[in-house]
């Protein structure tokens, strides 16, 4: 499920992100399906802090009848900036209650060192970092700022599961999807693992900020997995 809840190198921008639409602050609920069954509620969330740092979570719950068996919750939380140099991660946090193996993970960012300080599963080491690095979580609101640049080819630098890793996404044609929330057009990209056993799509909505309206992972032999967005609130907006 963490895999499926996050998605990635992006180029700095001239802009200043208090002047960009693209990070309005919002709250967004899905729900979660596995095949036909509704498996899981998620709230995605952006606030902006006064002093410029951004807080991007995510919080998932079991529902319906596999919350008899299974009482899974999952918190994810990237703290960031992001200016003229792009972004620049201050923390990121993962914890999964519920689950019978630790998959906990919290990287902390030193930038006046460029190092980060990866602690998972109990096991701590250091990565360096380079401009553009990102963690598993942030990744995509760096795709989706890639989208919105018109770049379809994209590669990101990613920390995740104590490791430096890359993925690479690529754009497709734009589509129109209709979810509980309404009917958006959309810009779509991917990423698909080097065997192609798992794929997971975003479906980013440019009327909204480029808040994803749906998600899907596609893995060989399982069910598809998919996140659908029922409803959105623009907090700062609200009259």
């Amino acid at each position: 499920m963490r895999y499926f809840l996050s998605l990635i190198l992006l180029l700095p921008v001239a802009a200043t992100a208090g002047d960009s639409p693209f990070f309005r602050e919002f709250e967004a609920f899905y729900e979660m399906e596995r095949g036909k069954y509704e498996v899981a509620e998620v709230r995605m969330a952006l606030r902006r802090t006064q002093d410029g740092i951004y807080r991007f979570t995510s919080h998932s719950e079991t529902v319906g009848m596999l919350s008899w068996f299974v009482d899974d919750e999952i918190t994810e939380t990237s703290i960031f900036r992001y200016g003229d140099e792009g972004f620049r991660p201050v923390s990121y946090e993962y914890r999964h209650k519920g689950s019978d193996k630790n998959r906990d993970e919290s990287i902390t960012y030193d930038w006046t060192t460029n190092t980060a300080e990866l602690d998972y599963r109990g096991n701590v080491s250091t990565a360096e970092l380079t401009p553009g690095t990102v963690d598993r979580f942030l990744l995509q609101l760096a795709a989706a700022k890639g989208l919105e640049e018109g770049i379809m080819q994209q590669r990101h630098r990613v920390l995740d599961n104590g490791r430096v890793k890359f993925f690479d996404l690529k754009g497709s044609k734009p589509e129109t999807v209709k979810v509980a929330a309404g009917t958006f057009k959309t810009r779509v990209i991917s990423r698909a693992d080097a065997d192609d056993d798992k794929r997971i799509t975003f479906w980013f909505a440019p009327e909204l900020g480029y808040v994803p309206v749906r998600v899907e992972q596609v893995k060989k032999n399982e069910e598809p997995l998919r996140l659908n967005l029922k409803r959105i609130e623009f907090p700062t907006e609200r009259k």
